[in-house]
């Protein structure tokens, strides 16, 4: 076949054991342990909530009976204990209400969910993960060009999420802040109070903090006007605040002698990127569109590769999908068993994904997202690895002894790899 050959890349999606901590962002499969996680935490809390409500209704029931009594009782206490009934009782609420009372009011129900979150902390996400996290959506965001009210939403794609809260939009907007990022601070933070007007009382976001970081990101990025509405705003929330007091001074000082720079700015990009990753971006939100005339050209075909015997009987199916450069998808190439003892033999190798530097090193970026395992035909007893070396061998008439070993790879949050150079030592080119 004289045309170009696609890397096979194996991307897997099953339930694999979970990472160690701090690297769970990097794959998929590492995170699907936190949601059974979650749910056997969730249990505990429930169990524990439902402990505390019976404790409260002990003490609530206690309350009412001497609620009743002090009623009862009226102005004319000596007429109300002659009564040696309401003596007795009195005498009994003591002994048997007031002095139990302390034991019920500092009744520990907790002990059983906190020992379990204490041993269980250990496959909790790390920051780094926390981090890894909102910069996938940061990445999507980018990408895509996505408003963050289309994010906050949870509509992204064919799957519906569980939309965000007003806090929620506040911390992604305050981790951009943390990193310097002042016009993503600003669409988050935005998008933080929009949220905030649709929960009403029910939120719990705290609007100083927001008028906090929307005033110093607009400050950073030139619109002084904003930068001071924003400060009174703030101040209107909490008018003793001191840094508000003297950025507003401030500001204030800027428009009587230089009202020049009292202006807004032009709206700025959330990051710069260059000419080759903004093609990148735009070829992953939408490819160019193949011209009318070359719809002819895009077929799909059984192939043999000039009557290899092993494809004569399950010959390979191709897929033309780009004709200049010829770009071929070859369709199920692999089955889904193989694939499942792919993925069964990586799953302890699973690595995240380095790159090298100039020297030779391997280091982590985050431009690389994902964990990878190498598979030889030695990893197998049962030849699978060696069926699919063969299979590539067939199909492509290129030999594997040459080649890397098969790389099975599985992306993290937002997971990618950015375009870049594949290149051998120089001792090999």
């Amino acid at each position: 076949m004289a045309a170009t050959v696609l890397l096979l890349l194996l991307t897997a999606a099953m339930s694999w054991a979970p990472a160690a901590r701090g690297e769970m962002f990097t794959a998929l499969v590492h995170m699907e342990g936190l949601l059974e996680l979650e749910k056997e935490l969730l249990s505990g809390l429930n169990e524990y909530i439902a402990a505390e409500k019976r404790r409260l209704q002990v003490l609530e029931a206690f309350s009412s009976r001497v609620q009743k009594a002090t009623e009862a009782a009226g102005d004319d206490l000596s007429a109300h204990l002659f009564d040696p009934v309401n003596a007795f009782q009195l005498v009994n609420r003591y002994t048997n209400g007031w002095m139990k009372l302390h034991d019920t009011i500092y009744q520990d129900n907790s002990g059983e969910l906190m020992s379990n979150i204490s041993m269980q902390q250990y496959r909790f996400p790390s920051s780094d993960d926390y981090s890894g996290a909102i910069t996938a959506l940061w990445r999507l965001q980018d990408t895509y060009k996505l408003e963050p009210s289309t994010i906050a939403s949870g509509k992204l794609g064919s799957t519906t999420s569980v939309p965000m809260s007003a806090d929620d939009c506040y911390l992604i907007g305050r981790e951009a802040y943390n990193n310097d990022q002042w016009a993503r601070t600003r669409s988050w933070m935005l998008e933080a109070l929009r949220k905030f007007d649709e929960e009403g009382a029910g939120s719990d976001l705290d609007l100083g903090e927001v008028y906090d970081h929307l005033a110093f990101a607009e400050f950073k990025l030139g619109n002084m006007k904003r930068a001071t509405m924003y400060t009174r705003d703030l101040l209107q929330n909490d008018p003793t605040h001191k840094r508000a007091l003297s950025n507003l001074a401030y500001f204030e000082k800027v428009q009587t002698d230089t009202p020049e720079q009292f202006v807004d700015a032009e709206p700025e990009d959330a990051r710069q990127g260059d000419s080759e990753f903004e093609k990148y971006e735009a070829l992953c939100r939408e490819p160019k569109p193949i011209p009318s005339e070359d719809h002819h050209k895009l077929i799909c075909f059984y192939y043999t590769n000039k009557n290899n015997p092993r494809l004569i009987l399950r010959p390979a199916k191709v897929e033309v999908a780009f004709p200049n450069p010829k770009v071929y998808i070859l369709r199920d190439i692999i089955s889904e068993p193989e694939m499942a003892r792919l993925k069964e033999l990586a799953e302890p190798k699973l690595d995240r994904a380095t790159v090298r530097e100039k020297d030779g090193t391997l280091v982590f970026a985050n431009y690389r997202i994902s964990k990878r395992g190498w598979l030889s035909p030695e990893d197998d007893p049962l030849g699978y690895v060696q069926r699919v070396d063969q299979r590539i061998e067939d199909v492509t008439g290129l030999t594997m002894e040459t080649a890397e070993e098969l790389q099975v790879v599985n992306y993290g949050i937002g997971g990618h790899y950015a375009p870049h150079y594949d290149f051998a030592t120089v001792g090999y080119v």
